[in-house]
């Protein structure tokens, strides 16, 4: 008899194995290898105008970051976010997966989750940012004795502002009203870059 449950076990074991093989984290629909880092730029918020970083746009979430089972069979696991350097001045840090959302209130936590067969499960990582830097944060999931792991590098600075390239520099400052002023100023402004584009940023 207790050679049938060591054997049940093994098989079990074996079998979520297998289905882990059929795991792996996506980014803008393109798999992702174990390690890889995936960098985000703030962006403004559509609705409120403030500066965030996101890892799932409510545009179209689907397309952020995702962990995906091919696997004929649904499969569960802990996963655990962990925020290893933090050099941006960010509002609350919200996490979400597998249905659960919560802010963060230190630089770890873990959760169980579960993804269906063929299947998904969005992971909306992101944060409200009041001032330049970045934020790298190692997120690791573990389905049976596999663990994938995807390191997010949140950046927000002149250089770092989503679609401005980062050998574009500003060559002017404006006050939301329009007025050109000769420094950066304090609060929102408005940033010409050296390639014609104007963003709205953070102040100092």
């Amino acid at each position: 008899m207790k050679k049938l449950f060591t054997s049940l076990a093994l098989l079990c074991a074996s079998f979520l194995t297998m289905q882990a093989q059929n795991c792996f984290f996506q980014f803008k629909g393109q798999p992702l290898e174990d390690g890889a880092t995936v960098t985000i730029a703030a962006e403004e918020d559509p609705l409120f105008g403030d500066m965030e970083c996101n890892t799932n746009p409510a545009s179209n979430p689907t397309n952020g970051l995702l962990f995906v089972n091919k696997g004929s069979s649904a499969v569960s696991g802990s996963a655990t976010i962990t925020i290893t350097k933090k050099t941006m001045s960010t509002g609350n840090i919200q996490w979400c997966m597998g249905g659960q959302c919560e802010i963060l209130k230190g630089t770890t936590k873990t959760k169980e989750f579960e993804t269906k067969a063929g299947g998904f499960t969005p992971i909306q990582y992101d944060c409200i940012v009041k001032k330049e830097g970045e934020m790298l944060t190692t997120l690791e999931a573990k389905v049976g004795s596999k663990t994938y792991t995807v390191t997010i590098q949140f950046l927000y600075g002149e250089s770092h502002v989503a679609g401005v390239e980062a050998d574009v520099v500003p060559v002017a400052y404006y006050t939301l009203d329009g007025r050109q002023v000769s420094q950066r100023p304090h609060g929102l402004c408005l940033v010409k870059f050296s390639d014609g584009r104007v963003r709205k940023v953070c102040g100092k």
